[in-house]
């Protein structure tokens, strides 16, 4: 791992500005429904539509770190591509595993045709990648055990020898309780249309479940996109160290840095003091040079 004092700047301003609203929103109308497949992909592609280039920066920066120079990057859980078509940009060969029909086809009509539909979970792709990576919170969503091991051998079985996984998370299962309460809420804006979009974690991990639990809100006003929205699911929560376990036991992955996003910088940290959001590297063994 290198020196704890290492740190990175992405350049730009680009990262999203949020607020914290402490007003709790009106709900009576909004209805319950499946993460990423309630809320229509125009309103979360806008809702997620800040500057891709700092998250691409950071991604790219760490991977190096880690000995990588991708030629080939695998995002999983990409929703409508926004990162993809931005990685285009630095690496040859992208492609994107999103799970919902409705994404993958915004996605399509968004200029990002390498977005396939399918299950991060159980995927065969019939290629390995040099990169593959989850953007923020996205490996949360898989909360059984089983799910889990699934995961992590289709990542271990797609990495090319010496590739790198990185994952976006929030980290610190004791910290999640500190974060119910006011709302982190967010604004967008596209042409004529403007989101607001607001997340809140309402119940922290219960029991051995190791689940938090999360409402996330969207409200779109524009005149031709108009309406409310929610989302109310469970996101799993990890500590660094059992995170790192997994993907050694399960992928035979080894950890190359823990780095705390603290916009617009990056921060080694050790697991033992990892609380927040962190970008998480992990590296596929090389092949052992046959002997002479």
């Amino acid at each position: 791992m290198h020196s704890p004092a290492r740190k990175f700047k992405a350049g730009g301003s680009g990262a999203r500005r949020l607020y914290v609203d402490a007003k709790a929103m009106d709900d009576s109308r909004i209805a319950a429904r499946p993460p990423g497949y309630g809320v229509p992909p125009e309103v979360y592609d806008i809702a997620c539509g800040w500057d891709p280039g700092p998250e691409i920066a950071r991604l790219l920066q760490v991977a190096r770190w880690a000995g990588c120079r991708p030629g080939s990057a695998l995002e999983l859980g990409c929703g409508t591509g926004r990162l993809l078509r931005a990685l285009r940009a630095e690496v040859p060969r992208v492609r994107g595993l999103e799970r919902s029909s409705a994404m993958v086809e915004h996605a399509h009509r968004c200029a990002a045709p390498e977005v396939r539909q399918g299950d991060m979970t159980d995927f065969n792709l019939g290629r390995p990648f040099d990169l593959i990576f989850a953007s923020a919170n996205t490996v949360r969503h898989v909360l059984e055990d089983e799910a889990l091991v699934r995961l992590w051998r289709c990542i271990g079985a797609h990495l090319s020898p010496g590739g790198v996984f990185v994952a976006d998370l929030e980290l610190g299962r004791a910290a999640e309780a500190g974060k119910v309460g006011p709302p982190v809420t967010w604004t967008v804006s596209r042409a004529a249309t403007e989101v607001r979009s607001t997340w809140r974690v309402v119940a922290p991990p219960a029991g051995d479940t190791c689940r938090c639990r999360i409402e996330y809100t969207f409200e779109a006003r524009g005149p031709r996109l108009s309406g409310r929205w929610q989302e109310r699911f469970a996101l799993r929560t990890y500590d660094a160290a059992e995170f790192i376990e997994l993907a050694r036991r399960h992928a035979g992955l080894e950890p190359q840095g823990l780095y705390e996003i603290r916009d617009p910088y990056l921060f080694e940290t050790p697991a033992e003091k990892a609380r927040g959001r962190f970008l998480v590297v992990l590296r596929s063994p090389q092949p052992t040079p046959a002997p002479k």
